[in-house]
């Protein structure tokens, strides 16, 4: 009887319990891979948090180190990694991230993950300027914005104009007046073209258009400008600007604070955003922030990488965390531009209060000029520029260099205006045409 009993025991202790095999399968952590294009606190910041809050996953970063190869050559790598079934779960592009990496579809459409409401909770055309064929295949964490400023008695009214009103409205300035400090041929045609590239090419056909009569007019005028700076020990940006000496002002803003520059340096309450020739829509540039991240189409764990992603477009994140970039969320936008009009003061060892200097606009050897506060007329005019921006700065430095190399042939004498067109047509349609 009593080896009856025995027995039964050890029956149900071995029915009850987990092999060390099956005990261990039952705790294993689930691996999730993030490669990178570059080095970045903000995400192993967040990469940490995650792992810190997700028991059962877990995420590593690769880095894709340029090394010997350019960036192109890696993002092909991963494509083809991709495309043979393997590959990482996250991606994360970096600042270079250029819209033709998301050609072919090797990531997931966010679109299905964003809640129904996104148009409401983010600025939708910011994100809407990221689709590719109608799908959200990477999102920027943040942006910023690049635009031209000037004065109103110079350039009217406009909110926007096209390279043919930019040159016109030049050619009858007062002849003292220049374009813009470091107005050279290179200059003006790199300035131009690095932000509205995206203008002369259809990705998604595999189609450019670098033989238009908007881009031959860009290369024309561009050589119009000297091929050196001549500059005098007297020159000083700050004091053009403030005596209405230049027709533009070069306007980047990452952060709300950097709107209130254009009126203190132009000296002048007239002043206009009129963004960058374009022949459609308004001119001002969105340029993704240092994050822009995908989801790959091979994860086994969609799900949980977009937890990861979403981190990162929450409030708290958006309020608090982002750096030299503007928020993706109206929610933060609006409470930020709230607080942005009220003077904020600390204390010095007497006891009298200081005003805190929100922005300090600096030129080498010269005062800085500083910003403690904004007024209601720039809180609006920043959110009128974010609402109508529509052309995205996420263009391929490969195509740029290439168009760049083939316009200084022009520069220099050494070829027509009609031979460049026609190479740089050329080679940028191979170019396009190899990314389909």
């Amino acid at each position: 009887m009593r080896k009856l009993l025995l027995l039964l025991c050890g029956t149900v202790l071995s029915l009850c319990s987990c092999s060390p095999g099956e005990e261990s399968a039952s705790r294993e952590t689930v691996s999730l891979t993030l490669v990178s294009f570059e080095e970045s606190r903000a995400l192993t910041e967040q990469v940490n948090l995650f792992n810190e809050t997700h028991e059962g996953y877990r995420i590593d970063v690769q880095i894709y180190e340029q090394d010997d190869v350019d960036k192109d050559d890696r993002i092909e790598r991963l494509q083809r990694e991709i495309a043979a079934g393997r590959g990482p779960d996250l991606i994360n592009y970096g600042s270079r991230y250029a819209s033709n990496y998301c050609l072919g579809h090797y990531t997931e459409n966010l679109l299905n993950y964003l809640p129904e409401d996104w148009q409401f909770i983010y600025f939708s055309n910011i994100l809407k300027s990221f689709f590719v064929d109608e799908g959200l295949y990477a999102i920027p964490v943040g942006f910023s914005l690049r635009t031209f400023a000037g004065r109103r008695d110079m350039l009217g009214n406009r909110e926007r104009w096209s390279i043919q009103e930019l040159i016109r409205i030049y050619m009858e300035r007062e002849e003292d007046i220049i374009l813009y400090p470091g107005e050279k041929k290179v200059d003006v045609f790199g300035t131009i073209l690095s932000n509205n590239m995206e203008s002369f090419i259809e990705w998604e056909k595999g189609e450019c258009s670098f033989d238009s009569e908007e881009f031959r007019d860009i290369l024309a005028f561009s050589n119009t400008f000297p091929d050196m700076l001549r500059i005098t020990e007297d020159y000083s940006p700050k004091t053009l600007f403030a005596e209405g000496k230049t027709l533009l002002y070069p306007v980047y803003i990452s952060g709300i604070y950097d709107i209130c520059g254009a009126g203190r340096i132009l000296a002048t309450d007239e002043v206009v955003y009129v963004g960058f020739p374009v022949s459609e829509g308004y001119g001002t540039v969105i340029q993704p922030s240092s994050l822009v991240l995908a989801i790959s189409a091979n994860s086994r764990h969609k799900d949980i990488s977009w937890e990861f992603i979403s981190q990162f477009l929450a409030s708290g994140y958006q309020d608090e965390k982002l750096n030299r970039c503007l928020p993706l969320r109206r929610d933060t936008m609006e409470h930020m531009l709230e607080e942005a009009g009220n003077m904020d003061y600390t204390v010095d060892a007497d006891g009298n209060q200081i005003p805190i200097v929100k922005l300090k606009i600096s030129f080498e050897g010269e005062e800085s000029i500083e910003v403690y506060h904004m007024e209601e007329e720039e809180k609006k005019q920043l959110l009128r520029m974010i609402d109508t921006a529509s052309l995205n700065d996420a263009i391929d430095y490969t195509l740029y260099n290439i168009v760049l190399e083939e316009a200084q042939s022009y520069f220099a004498g050494d070829k027509t205006l009609d031979e460049v067109v026609d190479t740089i047509q050329r080679r940028a349609s191979l170019f396009v045409a190899e990314r389909m």
